[in-house]
């Protein structure tokens, strides 16, 4: 009987490896098993490099915005249409590289008249920033209203905040890029998420309103202030009528109210640059986002808050007031917050002037009164 051959082992050999002409695959090798540990690792650094090139590409992506009629805009397109742009004309407004003007913007709870007015100015090239409040009784000229007083044109015009920014330049001379409008309870919730400020409070203050629910009772004096504590503060003007403190409180004027406020807002500005947490942002985002009213982009806030984060605030700051009277009668309306151009130009071209040349008198125009209730006339 014929046998059958018992099969030879087979070789690791390439030759060794063929069968029936058929080239026959190497069994797998087997593969060190790697703990999820290195799974999430990658993971995360897949991620942080994601995150990092897109932070990267953001800052490089963001753009400044655009300011019309600066010098730049000037050399590339030297020809406008009034001609008042000319660069070549000593008297012409050009406006300075990265210097915009913002208008902050609050409003009290009764008329929904904007009782907080505070120009800002910020160098963005020098990382300087000039702040001013205007008084909120402050006459203006305007041709859809009677009412003179400029804290009535954002809610009693029919175009709101444009009507304002332009009253602004007319009566001043300054143009406004932004506006920024905090209503009472953004105000509030933001100061609260910055778990409060540390000021000094310049007088003490008692007053109190139940139909606005409105309670201040502060002393003079370093205070910590939560949200609150601080909204009656920036509100304060007096006294109640029977409170024995009530003809004292009468000197703290429009002036320095303004005074105060911007003060509060500087020592909210240094914690808000301090924060390096992106919890806190955020929940600073979310707040922006529902509280706030402004013509400001994303693409703008995001620019701004890059290079706010540059800013020495203990340094960068200068703030001024706008002197002048407050007892002026301008279309029958008493208490009108009325100006002399020498007074008030050195203020306006320090710290708000965003123009290449210094602004005169011609630049302004200011409304004069008819007399002042104390029974001055005017010559």
């Amino acid at each position: 009987m014929e046998q059958t051959p018992t099969p030879r082992p087979r070789s690791n050999s390439t030759a060794g490896r063929r069968q029936a002409g058929r080239r026959v695959a190497p069994a797998p090798k087997k593969r060190r098993r790697r703990g999820i540990g290195w799974t999430l690792y990658g993971i995360l650094v897949v991620l942080s490099a994601l995150i990092v090139g897109v932070y990267a590409a953001g800052h490089f992506f963001i753009q400044a915005p655009d300011i019309p009629g600066t010098q730049s805009d000037l050399d590339a397109t030297p020809v406008v249409e009034d001609g008042s742009q000319d660069p070549q004309d000593p008297n012409a407004l050009i406006r300075k590289d990265g210097v915009y003007n913002f208008l902050l913007l609050g409003k009290d709870v009764d008329s929904s008249n904007t009782d907080t007015l505070i120009v800002v100015s910020y160098d963005t090239v020098n990382q300087k920033i000039g702040m001013v409040s205007i008084p909120r009784d402050t006459a203006v000229k305007r041709d859809w209203s009677k009412m003179p007083k400029i804290n009535a044109a954002f809610h009693n015009s029919k175009a709101g905040p444009e009507v304002l920014k332009q009253e602004i330049k007319n009566t001043f001379g300054i143009p406004i890029d932004y506006y920024i409008h905090v209503d009472l309870q953004g105000f509030i919730a933001l100061v609260d998420e910055l778990d409060g400020v540390d000021i000094e409070v310049p007088l003490d203050m008692n007053y109190d309103d139940p139909y606005q629910n409105l309670h201040i009772h502060l002393s003079a004096g370093m205070q910590h202030l939560d949200g609150q504590e601080a909204m009656g503060a920036v509100r304060y003007r007096h006294d109640n009528s029977d409170s024995p403190n009530y003809e004292a409180n009468q000197w703290y004027s429009d002036v320095q109210r303004g005074q105060f406020q911007r003060q509060l807002l500087v020592e909210l500005a240094k914690k808000v640059i301090s924060w390096n947490s992106i919890p806190k942002v955020t929940s600073f985002l979310e707040l922006f986002n529902t509280y706030i009213d402004t013509d400001l982009s994303m693409q703008d806030m995001l620019y701004f808050a890059t290079k706010a984060m540059e800013l020495d605030v203990s340094t960068a700051i200068e703030q001024g007031n706008l002197e002048g009277r407050g007892e002026g009668v301008v279309n029958g309306y008493k208490y009108c917050f009325v100006y002399e151009a020498e007074d008030i130009l050195p203020t306006i071209n320090s710290l708000i002037n965003p123009y290449t040349r210094a602004l005169t008198a011609d630049d302004l125009d200011l409304p004069e009164p008819e007399y002042f209730w104390n029974g001055v006339v005017i010559d």
